[in-house]
């Protein structure tokens, strides 16, 4: 596990699992932003995203006008993207091999990645890439109450 933790407002998590589950069963995914804290990162919002991905079964790919416009409306607000989330129909909350290859591209992002089974979440769990050892590392995930504003 990485030393930092993502903070996540409860509303903002519900958001995410919201999303995911109206996209079940294939991939759903959004973008994360907020800022960094003294110890970490803060959510201060959820976008949900359309997944672009044509084999939407088995990986997403975020809208990237949505993307662009996200950023540079987090610039704006003093903020930042700090990451995205996806689901895994049918899988765990753990980074794909597909996840980790793209995450070497991005290392400062972080993934938020959400198990599903029949539509039902089965966990949800933050990630990073560790840059020097090419693995992703497991960030500390809390839920918080207020500040997001999803």
């Amino acid at each position: 596990m990485t030393d930092r933790s993502l903070s996540l407002p409860i509303e903002s998590g519900g958001r995410i699992i919201a999303h995911l589950q109206d996209c079940f069963p294939e991939e759903g995914c959004g973008l994360i932003v907020g800022r960094e804290t003294g110890d970490g990162w803060l959510v201060t919002r959820i976008v949900p995203s359309p997944n672009m991905a044509e084999a939407r079964d088995r990986t997403f790919e975020i809208d990237p006008g949505l993307r662009l416009r996200t950023q540079r409306g987090a610039r704006e607000r003093g903020e930042m993207v700090l990451g995205h989330f996806h689901s895994h129909p049918f899988g765990d909350p753990v980074p794909s091999e597909t996840d980790t290859r793209r995450a070497a591209d991005e290392p400062e992002l972080i993934w938020v990645v959400v198990g599903m089974r029949w539509g039902g979440t089965q966990g949800l769990a933050a990630w990073r890439m560790d840059a020097g050892s090419g693995t992703m590392k497991r960030v500390t995930l809390d839920v918080v109450e207020g500040a997001g504003q999803s």
